[in-house]
């Protein structure tokens, strides 16, 4: 296998993306000769030389691998893929919710993906059923463990909390911090980097929370696990919120690592003083941020695409105990 892990770094250098393409490319590659990283830059004239280098470096392989958010990828990375009609075809869709899952099966079937990687449960097992034809697999999300983990500085604050919030959580977590005398640190705006890793470890418990997006269709939407569960124990910190209805929690990691309160924050005094009274939570977030460093960092995450690509399914997951019997699980994982 000739693999060119097609990067839109040169195109979307945005934070966002830094989460993502970095660490999980460098994985792929892991130092492998037959393993090449294009960039393909923006589409312009002016580009002309250094769009022939990226046909010079796709023609030379016969895999092709790129992420994309929804249902189609970048502009530049579609182009490059073209450079190279005949070569087997993969990519890793990050965000399948439910208004996009049409154009997306549609795209991997007559693309033929071989396979197509999906992060959210739900998504895949639709997928699967609605398009027999293509080939979905689960690829859950993962941490980067090089930023996400614990730190010798220990643990300042009682509580971190950052981005979108969910208001009444937010005042219910702002009144119990204040009558207890703890530390509430709230950031309105999206940390990155090392600097999100130090104030998630610096915290006792991470605010984290399932996204939703609504089908305008049928009024439903997918509870996927994002990044944020990950993150977060693997900064050796505990989780406080809901655990997502998708099941996938359940299936990759310790419900013992979490305090799990109502986004409405109706219950969070009573739970959260409760499990502040168990000698046991920082024994359990240790041995979850072990679990996450171990099989669920993008590392892994990356040995298991080319394990994958090289020599075929099913994806080497490490699922909980009470998750191995599931059969929706088991159908994701097989494409």
């Amino acid at each position: 296998m000739k693999l060119g892990l097609l990067s839109n770094m040169l195109v979307n250098p945005q934070p966002y993306w830094q989460a993502y393409v970095p660490p999980l490319f460098s994985a792929i590659a892991g130092g492998r000769t037959n393993v090449r990283i294009v960039e393909p830059p923006p589409v312009a004239w002016t580009r002309t030389t250094a769009w022939k280098s990226v046909r010079s470096q796709i023609k030379a392989c016969d895999t092709l691998f790129w992420l994309q958010l929804s249902a189609r990828p970048a502009a530049s990375i579609h182009l490059a893929s073209l450079n190279r009609l005949g070569a087997r075809r993969t990519n890793f869709v990050i965000d399948a919710w439910k208004p996009a899952l049409t154009k997306i099966g549609v795209a991997a079937t007559i693309e033929r993906f071989d396979p197509c990687f999906i992060a959210y449960l739900e998504a895949t097992i639709e997928l699967k059923r609605r398009f027999p034809l293509a080939k979905f697999v689960w690829l859950p999300l993962a941490a980067n463990t090089d930023i996400f983990h614990p730190r010798k500085e220990g643990k300042p604050n009682f509580v971190f909390y950052m981005g979108r919030r969910h208001e009444s959580l937010h005042q219910a977590l702002l009144k119990y911090c204040e009558a207890r005398g703890l530390k509430y640190l709230y950031s309105d705006q999206f940390l990155f980097g090392e600097e999100l890793g130090r104030a998630t470890s610096s915290a006792q418990y991470f605010v984290v929370s399932p996204r939703e997006v609504i089908d305008p269709k049928t009024k439903t939407a997918f509870a996927p696990l994002p990044m944020r569960y990950f993150e977060g124990l693997a900064a050796g910190t505990r989780l406080l919120g809901p655990i997502p209805a998708s099941g996938e929690y359940n299936a990759l990691l310790p419900t013992d690592a979490l305090c799990e309160v109502s986004l409405d924050g109706s219950d969070l005094a009573e739970r959260l003083d409760r499990d502040r009274q168990n000698s046991d939570n920082q024994c359990a977030v240790d041995a979850a941020a072990a679990l996450v460093r171990e099989h669920h960092s993008w590392r892994r995450r990356g040995q298991q695409i080319y394990s994958y690509l090289e020599h075929g399914g099913p994806l080497d997951l490490h699922l909980m105990p009470q998750a191995r019997n599931r059969a929706d699980i088991a159908a994701a994982l097989i494409s």
